[in-house]
């Protein structure tokens, strides 16, 4: 006696058509959706389309049962499966490695990593400084909140400070939530250990809560904002310029940047990175993905909020011709938890041949 299926087969094709559909969604929503700069509008498409989805998943599943359109789901499954296959086929192709890695052993039965924060340390050979070495520490998405013990912010400023940096490049989202910015404007009001100065750009979040505020913040504490231009290191360490982007949410680079300097750019977002190569620009600084903040052991991010998927979650990668560095950040979002996922700082050094 052959026993009954353990669900219909409408259902089977309705959970299909829902499953599919919605995750062709969440996709749209993360790689494009969420760049929207005005608020209102990025909620209610979301909320819209999300609506949407739920209520015509089941009906497509109804009527195009007979059609040849039924297949819809199966194709859309092959067409992400063949993308995530071409991202992962490039992400080896522009993956570099660092030279060292400092920070707290990862263990599979302790899952939580919010505060097991470490560094990356990445050199490079650069004949356009005049200097020995430039040491560069980049420091992102901090997302200042009191869900976090302020020891915890107070031991990534120790870890700053001993890594002797020159340069300090700040590339953004230093606060989420309008409660969090007494905390954000004490901790940035600090002495700054940077020989060479420090420089930074906003990150989406900055722009979408109180930017005025961020920046006058981080002017205080003598940090030197590059929102859409460039600035220039003295001409006794090199032809060195350091540039900021914060597109698609806020001031960009409009202009080809000179080849005869060593240009060193922030873009909160590495999904600039294309255009930043085509433009001149020889490293890239940027954070945003916060590497998935949820990762799975021998899989990955779960999400990554770029239009790249998990191309670019952090690491270095040589992108035609031009060095990216993406840091996982040293904060956490919505929820102030990291999964699997280390809070980190990046070292590079530039070293003259």
């Amino acid at each position: 006696m052959v026993g009954r299926p353990f669900l219909p087969k409408a259902l089977w094709t309705q959970l299909l058509w829902v499953t599919t559909v919605s995750w062709a969604w969440a996709l749209l929503v993360i790689e494009r959706l969420l760049e929207i700069h005005a608020a209102p509008l990025r909620t209610a498409l979301i909320a819209l389309g999300t609506v949407a989805i739920a209520a015509s998943a089941s009906w497509a599943a109804w009527r195009f049962s007979r059609s040849w359109l039924r297949y819809l789901p199966w194709l859309l499954l092959v067409g992400v499966a063949a993308r995530q296959w071409q991202r992962h086929a490039l992400r080896q192709e522009y993956e570099r490695g660092p030279i060292r890695l400092d920070r707290p052993a990862e263990s599979l039965w302790r899952p939580v990593t919010t505060t097991d924060i470490g560094v990356r340390y990445y050199a490079l050979g650069s004949n356009r400084i005049s200097v020995g070495s430039i040491r560069i520490v980049l420091l992102t998405d901090l997302h200042f909140t009191l869900a976090l013990p302020h020891a915890y912010y107070e031991h990534v400023f120790e870890l700053v400070a001993a890594q002797h940096a020159d340069l300090i490049l700040l590339a953004g989202d230093y606060v989420s939530e309008p409660e969090n910015f007494e905390l954000m404007t004490r901790l940035l009001a600090r002495h700054w250990p940077a020989r060479m100065g420090v420089f930074a750009v906003l990150g989406n979040h900055d722009l979408w809560t109180d930017s005025a505020r961020i920046r006058d913040a981080l002017s205080a504490g003598g940090v030197t904002l590059v929102e859409g231009r460039c600035a220039h290191l003295p001409a006794s360490i090199g032809k060195v310029a350091l540039c900021g982007t914060e597109a698609p949410w806020g001031p960009e680079l409009s202009s080809a940047l000179d080849p005869d300097e060593l240009n060193l750019v922030l873009s909160h977002t590495p999904d600039n990175i294309y255009r930043l190569a085509q433009q001149g620009a020889t490293l890239v600084f940027s954070g945003h993905t916060h590497g998935g903040q949820i990762r799975i052991p021998g899989f990955g991010p779960v999400v990554v909020p770029s239009r790249f998927g998990g191309l670019f979650d952090q690491g270095h990668f040589l992108v035609d011709g031009t060095d990216l560095f993406v840091s996982a950040g040293v904060g956490a979002d919505m929820p102030a938890l990291r999964i699997y996922c280390q809070p980190e700082l990046l070292v590079v050094d530039l070293v003259r041949p």
